[in-house]
């Protein structure tokens, strides 16, 4: 498989408090269940859509890089996946951080960022040469081309009241403006969800404080909110589609189900889809 997971998500889209109140359950006896449920119901998520949810590291394991090409990308069509761009098959990539290679010589060289240009609006993400440069020529053995990416529509932030920071652990910060999220609580106050942000100022790397408005004052955190709060936000059919999941699944324990006053048992199809993230597909 050529893609690799190098680090997954350090939360869930859906909170444990939020599936348990979908579910309707207000004991901590099945906690642990459920917690493993929405897991479970991500991932299925997240294979099914092509996406990563919560940001990801991951790496795109090459041959060879695509191509070459002499004409470029064809002249006159809106959008197309030229011959020789890379493409990322996981969506929504936030940052490509490196694309290294084996020169002839079984030397790792990393590509200059300057040499590629990565189309992060398109799903899926391409990368190619700029105008004028071509893929540099690797050493012809399996694996020699590495590309290494973060992808996923929200990441966990920490706020700090007192210095009116939001501290982010990720490699990449969304464009802006920018809209925050919260799973399982609030954000800080006065922060509110769906409402565009600026970032105010960089205090050091990962270290933000935030505006109302593009160039405005830093804004005045009071709290530091509760639950999960997070830079971006996955959207709510998705979010949705997961509580239907985990509920499902925390209904029936088993691969069968017996239906009403019929008594038929029929498999429930969702239970072989969870095996899909570990097939591998030739």
């Amino acid at each position: 498989m050529p893609l690799q997971l190098i680090s997954g998500p350090v939360v869930e889209p859906v909170s444990l408090l939020e599936a348990k109140a979908h579910l309707r359950v207000d004991i901590p006896d099945d906690d642990a269940l459920i917690s493993a449920l929405i897991v479970a119901a991500r991932m299925h998520a997240e294979t099914v859509t092509r996406r990563a949810l919560i940001a990801q590291s991951w790496k795109l394991v090459l041959d060879s890089f695509p191509g070459p090409t002499l004409i470029g990308i064809p002249w006159g069509k809106p959008f197309t996946l030229p011959g020789h761009a890379i493409i990322l098959e996981k969506s929504q990539v936030r940052v490509v951080t490196a694309i290294q290679y084996l020169d002839m010589s079984g030397v790792i060289q990393v590509m200059p960022p300057a040499n590629y240009t990565v189309d992060l609006t398109s799903e899926p993400c391409r990368i190619t040469p700029v105008f004028g440069q071509i893929w540099p020529i690797p050493m012809p053995q399996i694996g020699a081309v590495e590309v290494d990416f973060s992808a996923g529509y929200a990441e966990p932030f920490m706020a700090d009241a007192t210095n009116g920071t939001l501290s982010i652990q990720g490699p990449w910060f969304p464009t802006q403006p920018f809209v925050l999220s919260n799973s399982g609580g609030t954000l800080p106050s006065p922060l509110q969800p769906a409402t565009n942000y600026w970032i105010a100022s960089v205090i050091t790397p990962g270290v933000y404080t935030l505006a109302a408005t593009p160039e405005g004052p830093a804004i005045t955190l009071t709290d530091t909110g509760s639950g999960t709060n997070l830079v971006g936000s996955v959207p709510e059919g998705i979010r949705a589609w997961i509580k239907i999941r985990v509920g499902s699944l925390y209904q029936h324990r088993e691969e069968m189900a017996a239906f009403d006053k019929t008594g038929k048992v029929m498999p429930l199809p969702f239970m072989d889809r969870l095996l899909d993230p570990y097939t591998v597909v030739f």
